[in-house]
């Protein structure tokens, strides 16, 4: 099987990191509204890459995030005079409804931005240290 890679800018031939396994993760949507085209292609166009590889007879860990706090989301909270957590939960639930609609696979593990606000912290702060 072959891949196109971005950074190479052609075609390579794919290798697993390790062998028999693939982790894919996809940036999700931010939830503050419903989902839209954009979401819908990508989260179609992963899908049928991660069926591949299962067709393939891969492992696949398949990982999508949530973007959960945003400016976005805060101002959304500022209009509607909603919480944080109602917000999206609301949106993520929606979102989830439409991608069984289009019939695509759940992903194996969902994080959340906020479940993960220190390690994101740690790592802005490693990466200002280093320069």
């Amino acid at each position: 099987m072959f891949i196109f890679d971005t950074a190479k800018r052609q075609k390579v031939k794919f290798e697993p990191i390790k062998k028999g396994e693939v982790t894919i993760y996809v940036c999700g949507p931010t939830v503050y509204d419903d989902a839209h085209l954009g979401h819908a292609r990508s989260a179609i166009a992963f899908d049928l890459l991660r069926r591949v590889f299962e067709a393939l007879k891969f492992k696949v860990i398949f990982v999508k995030n949530f973007t959960d706090i945003d400016d976005k989301i805060i101002a959304k909270m500022a209009q509607s005079g909603q919480s944080l957590e109602e917000i999206t939960k609301h949106y993520i639930s929606r979102y989830k409804n439409d991608m069984k609609v289009l019939l695509v696979k759940e992903p194996d593990i969902e994080p959340k931005a906020t479940q993960n606000l220190e390690a994101m912290i740690s790592l802005i702060d490693r990466l200002l240290e280093s320069g």
